[in-house]
């Protein structure tokens, strides 16, 4: 099976993948770490301007399609083709610390942004090659606050996120199952979306 665990930054998608790969026999997915835009000077991810996060967006998404096209006969996907524009549509939508007063319905594009036009013509062509890409998500939501110090996003932006992502999901049609508590619940759920029942007597935690 082709599977995309997906959640908010910190919702635990890649413990539950290093979790689940010795299990299920399906092979991880990832991409490089979001940084460094090509042609400028190292910039974590944060700093990145609005030109340069759009150009991570692309790389992160050409470094899907490869390491995800790599696996033909299946793979668990650390996030999905969505979800790099999903972090930035709502980054350029309402920032990454927004009041908790923030309408969850302002993540949209605004026409009168070239970049955030931009993003929305690039998540159009996202959610098609998605709808080929993947034959079920594994969707974790947003449970546990951030341990990083300081955080990087706040904790609505993080809620945000989660609810543009089950939305845009949702448009796909393809299966959503949603998997909360801790790593031993989760990969009970996880191994019965693939075919794969009972829980191991000991489950490896990345750290």
């Amino acid at each position: 099976m082709r599977i995309a665990v997906v959640g908010a930054y910190g919702a635990g998608k890649t413990t539950l993948i290093a979790a689940a790969t010795a299990h299920t026999g399906l092979p991880a997915a990832h991409g490089t770490p979001m940084r460094d835009p090509a042609g400028s000077r190292p910039t974590p991810l944060e700093q990145t301007t609005e030109p340069e996060l759009i150009q991570l967006v692309v790389r992160r998404h050409a470094e899907r399609l490869l390491a995800e096209a790599a696996h033909p006969k299946g793979f668990l996907s650390d996030g999905s083709l969505l979800h790099e524009w999903i972090y930035a549509t709502v980054r350029l939508a309402v920032g990454l610390h927004p009041g908790s007063d923030q309408n969850p319905q302002i993540v949209t594009a605004d026409p009168d942004s070239p970049y955030r036009s931009v993003l929305d013509h690039l998540g159009r062509e996202f959610v098609q090659r998605t709808l080929t890409s993947y034959d079920a998500f594994v969707h974790l939501p947003v449970e546990f606050p951030l341990k990083d110090t300081p955080p990087p996003i706040s904790e609505h932006f993080r809620t945000l996120s989660d609810r543009l992502l089950l939305t845009t999901l949702h448009t796909t049609g393809i299966p959503v199952h949603t998997v909360t508590g801790p790593l031993e619940a989760r990969l009970h759920t996880l191994l019965n979306v693939t075919g794969e029942h009972g829980l191991p007597a000991s489950i490896p935690i990345a750290h």
